[in-house]
Parts: structure tokens; C-alpha cells; sequence
């Protein structure tokens, strides 16, 4: 298993929200006061899986881990020739075959994730983890979690977890 950890500085991102004039986040949605996880997620990082990937892993082999009450960002950045996006939703053994109509936290999606984001665009998602459990982080482009375009988003239920990003292969 390959371990790769990434943290952000609490401050560091809230100081950028703030000064770019973002309260809480963006769109109405309050930030929590907790620690903060910054993520960037590549998709189709490479030809695997028929460029149906995050960060070049598939079914569920990416797992971000946060604590409960996180500010969480996840930056997205399309390096395929399809379209893709990202959506958090609860965990379900049963792949949707597109987005769903609401996400597991309030601005848990890229914008329009039935659309998703072209090749060269990067997209931001905002939002605060705010019940402990495991979700599903997919694709909501038509077919692509179900062909395998997923990974698991795990709100730990302990505020003292560092947020990681695990790659198990």
C-alpha cells in the first residue's frame, strides 16, 4: 500500500478564503471552525481504465480521510479527453449510473456533475464534513462510477484524525 499524506495549514486556507472575499466557503455554506483538508484530485491521471480515474486509482483505491466538523476542499483537474466531475455521496454497494440528485454534505459536487469539467478546466468543491461515516467520492458523469470511477471519502468520527489521502493498490 502506498501512503501519501497530505495536510493543509488551517490557517493558511481560511486566510485565502477570507481574503478572497469567500465567507465560510462560499455559497452560503459556513466553514467549520475545525481543522481544514485541501486535496487535490487529478482525473484521468492516466490511461487507466479507459481514462476513468482518480489520481490514476479505481474502485474505491483512493481513500480521503477527514475528521468530523472538517472544512474540506477538493480540487478537481480534468486531464482527459471525456468530461468528468466529483460528487460525494453516501456509501452504497449499488454504483449510480450518474450523479445523484443531492450530495452526502451541502457542496459536496462540482458544478453540474452530469456535465462535468472539460479537458485543461479544474474545478473547486467547499464543504464541511459534518457527520462521521463512510461516503463515496464518483464521478457523476453518465457511466462513469459504474465503470469503476470512484473512490472513498471516510469522515472519521474523531476530531484528533489527521486528514489523509491513502492510494491502495
Amino acid at each position: 500500500m502506498i501512503r501519501i499524506r497530505r495536510l493543509a495549514a488551517a490557517g493558511g486556507v481560511a486566510g485565502l478564503l477570507a481574503a478572497l472575499g469567500v465567507p465560510g466557503g462560499g455559497a452560503g455554506r459556513a466553514v467549520a471552525a475545525g481543522p481544514v483538508a485541501a486535496f487535490p484530485i487529478v482525473a484521468a491521471q492516466t490511461a487507466a481504465n479507459g481514462e476513468m480515474n482518480y489520481d490514476g486509482t479505481i474502485k474505491g483505491q483512493l481513500v480521503i480521510t477527514v475528521p468530523v466538523g472538517a472544512a474540506v476542499q477538493l480540487t478537481l483537474t480534468n486531464k482527459g479527453t471525456l468530461p468528468h466531475s466529483l460528487q460525494i455521496i453516501p456509501y452504497t454497494n449499488q454504483m449510480p449510473a450518474a450523479a445523484v440528485p443531492t450530495p452526502a454534505f451541502p457542496g459536496a459536487q462540482t458544478k453540474d456533475p452530469q456535465a462535468g469539467i472539460t479537458k485543461g478546466q479544474t474545478a473547486v468543491v467547499q464543504f464541511t464534513a459534518g457527520k462521521a461515516g463512510r461516503y463515496l467520492m464518483i464521478c457523476g458523469f453518465p457511466g462513469h462510477a459504474l465503470l469503476g470511477m470512484y473512490g472513498i471519502f471516510e469522515v472519521s468520527p474523531s476530531a484528533a484524525t489527521k486528514p489523509t489521502l491513502v492510494i491502495k493498490k
